[in-house]
């Protein structure tokens, strides 16, 4: 955790108090201007592309920011696309909004990140049959969720000439595609460089609103108590955003924090920290993916080598139930025919990720603990899963 750098942010700040004691009142809808400037050039030096402050507004938090999204831009009759597996409280607020997972149309992800050749072929055969919203009031037909960078939960990433095509299709049939984007800067391999934003990619041959929202946070690259993150979307989009009631009701979503975060944009403290977390991230993702790879039982399945991101994804042969097991190991009951040893271990099964798939599946993350207890849970892993496969 970012300790001292939000104490030196902190101390900074109050320190020109006679400036900054209109951080205490209620504050721009869409965020401060000094806090977009920072965010813009913050994010411009690490995407390594103009990002402009008239294509951001503030929020607080990438959860939050998506529910708005979800209020503003679509209707009862907006059509949900989402890869699966997809990050799974994602789906919950979906379902919040009133979306039945029963009726997304679920796009199975490649090692290559995002089917678009099956995505093409539904959108074709549903477009004739499906009536197209009233874009007068900046509704969209369709709404698409993922996140095409280092995925939650399987770590891949989609490739660039599906972005291009994602885009198209987008244009085509009227998709609002909702990236949530906050792996984009967690790379974690030397040398790799990550795919061009579909942001970026939208906005080369934007007319009117544009198609992409990117949905932020500084969660993942400073710390997940500060509640704050940011969307970038076109001008349009942001207009419309900070018009809103949902926007507009209780000024900036989290201002001080926004100003405490701006302070430490401008001195370098969250760049320094984002290094430091993709150093100690790599470290932690190497020990745990080489133990599994020499240590997982056989039929066991192991995604590649993440590039980025918090997650490595597993697969067990078809016939056994991830959730299951860590059921039975929990409580010391039986599985498979057999007793399973007590395990005091925790690990997110594939079926929480999907709405009927993937429940031979299991994703770990390697963000939260240290190497050595990452290494004694995969450790403690193996040898139940060695247990619970046996013939």
């Amino acid at each position: 955790m970012p300790v001292e750098a939000m104490s030196r942010a902190s101390a900074s700040f109050w320190a020109n108090a006679e400036a900054n004691y209109t951080y205490l009142q209620y504050g721009p809808a869409i965020g401060s201007d000094e806090f977009l400037e920072e965010v813009s050039t913050f994010l411009s030096q690490e995407y390594g592309d103009s990002v402009e402050k008239d294509c951001l507004a503030l929020t607080s938090g990438a959860s939050q920011s998506f529910a708005n999204i979800l209020s503003l831009f679509t209707t009862k009759s907006t059509k949900i696309i989402v890869e699966d597996p997809a990050y799974f409280l994602a789906l919950n607020v979906l379902e919040d909004h009133g979306f039945s997972k029963q009726d997304f149309i679920s796009v199975p992800s490649e090692v290559t990140g995002f089917n678009v050749d099956y995505l093409e072929h539904i959108l074709r055969k549903e477009s004739a049959r499906f009536e197209q919203a009233d874009s007068a009031f900046h509704k969209f037909s369709y709404l698409l969720y993922f996140v095409p960078t280092f995925s939650n939960p399987t770590g891949r990433t989609t490739l660039l000439h599906k972005r291009e095509r994602l885009i198209q299709l987008a244009r085509e049939f009227d998709i609002l595609i909702m990236c949530d984007d906050v792996y984009q800067m967690l790379p974690l391999i030397d040398g790799h460089k990550v795919p061009e934003r579909l942001i970026a990619i939208d906005r080369a041959g934007r007319t009117g609103v544009g198609n992409v929202i990117s949905n932020n946070s500084f969660s993942k690259i400073m710390a997940p108590g500060l509640r704050l993150g940011w969307i970038e979307a076109s001008p349009v989009l942001v207009s419309l955003l900070s018009k809103s009631g949902l926007m507009n009701s209780g000024g900036s979503p989290n201002h001080i924090v926004s100003g405490l975060v701006a302070t430490a944009l401008k001195s370098g403290d969250v760049k320094q920290h984002l290094e430091m977390l993709k150093k100690v991230y790599s470290e932690r993702m190497n020990a745990l993916y080489d133990f599994l790879r020499d240590n997982l039982p056989h039929g066991v399945e192991l995604e590649e080598r993440p590039l980025g991101g918090f997650f490595i994804w597993i697969t067990l042969p078809d016939k056994h139930d991830a959730f299951l097991i860590q059921q039975a190991s929990s409580q010391g009951l039986e599985y498979n025919g057999r007793i399973l040893k007590k395990q005091k271990m925790s690990y997110a099964p594939g079926r929480i990720f999907s709405s009927n798939r993937y429940g031979n599946c299991i994703r770990l993350s390697f963000a939260f603990y240290s190497k050595e207890k990452l290494l004694d849970g995969a450790r403690r892993l193996c040898e139940l899963l060695t247990e619970a496969l046996a013939q």
